[in-house]
């Protein structure tokens, strides 16, 4: 996949602080409607980096794009189950449903 952008292998309160920055480029990198990030090497990850993926889901979504979470980690997809953010790892609902 040409220019996929991949979360890190710790998505904690301890590194969103770092994370976050870099995101924002990503939104400001304009693109196609899916922004593919390849989440397959998250090994642990907490309630804020669950909160900072929904954050980035979010403002995607203001742009009428979407966050397209590539090849979930299998902590990933139980972290966001656990706390209510499974649409993270399913498909995203349309932009206005």
């Amino acid at each position: 996949m040409a220019n996929t952008h991949a979360l890190p292998a710790e998505l904690t309160i301890y590194t969103v602080g770092e994370t976050g920055p870099k995101w924002l480029a990503w939104l400001d990198g304009g693109g196609d409607e899916r922004l593919p990030v390849d989440a397959s090497a998250v090994a642990e990850v907490d309630a804020a980096g669950v909160q900072l993926l929904l954050s980035l889901a979010n403002a995607l979504r203001r742009r009428d794009r979407e966050l397209e979470l590539v090849d979930p980690s299998p902590v990933l997809a139980a972290a966001c189950a656990a706390l209510g953010a499974g649409a993270l790892i399913d498909a995203m609902p349309p932009i206005g449903a």
